[in-house]
């Protein structure tokens, strides 16, 4: 095993990166009625939600403050030059939950069907490391259900599926299959 393996599973530490009063600040996107703290404050709270979600779950709402996690918007073409075909950063993101979804079926024996993203942030890591949540449709009591993949994407050069998982702290059960399958199982653990 080499000294870096398992890296990418790493979660980044949240930092600063401009200030609103900085020369080179470029102004993103949030609420004025929320984004009322100092920088400190909102380095602290920027902080906290990444160390509680694992970076998927950060309101950027209350942040003048630029960090090293980001955003996606889902309706622009921001990450659509990617690929061979335009595509809006939604469709990009459609795809990368789609293997990582498959490749998460194929490992656990489950059978969860995508319905769509929700949202994403991302973070600058030897490329772009995508935090993706997506729903799923779980086929053992079709309830839709939230999950997160961790995907780290360079351009057309390489793609790395870290993890896909149920959402952790959901509040939900996930099956991920047909209820006739999972009482199969039953009964032939207990017939064992």
């Amino acid at each position: 095993m080499g000294e870096f393996e398992g890296w990418s599973k790493w979660v980044e530490p949240a930092f600063l990166l401009w200030k609103p009063e900085d020369p080179d600040y470029e102004r993103p996107v949030y609420d004025p009625e929320k984004a009322k703290f100092t920088a400190q404050e909102e380095l602290d709270r920027m902080r906290e939600q990444v160390n509680q979600s694992d970076g998927f779950d950060i309101d950027f709402d209350h942040f003048r403050c630029v960090f090293n996690y980001h955003r996606a918007y889902l309706d622009d073409g921001e990450f659509g030059e990617f690929g061979d075909e335009p595509e809006t950063t939604e469709d990009f993101l459609k795809r990368l939950s789609h293997k990582s979804l498959e490749d998460y079926n194929l490992n656990e024996k489950r059978k969860f069907e995508f319905v769509r993203v929700v949202k994403s942030n991302f973070h600058f890591s030897a490329g772009l490391m995508f935090l993706i949540t997506f729903e799923v449709i779980d086929p053992y009591d079709s309830e839709i259900k939230p999950f997160q993949a961790r995907v780290r994407y360079l351009n057309d050069t390489f793609t790395e599926y870290v993890f896909c998982r149920p959402k952790p702290n959901a509040g939900v059960e996930y099956f991920g299959n047909a209820k006739t399958d999972v009482e199969k199982g039953f009964k032939k653990q207990r017939l064992e």
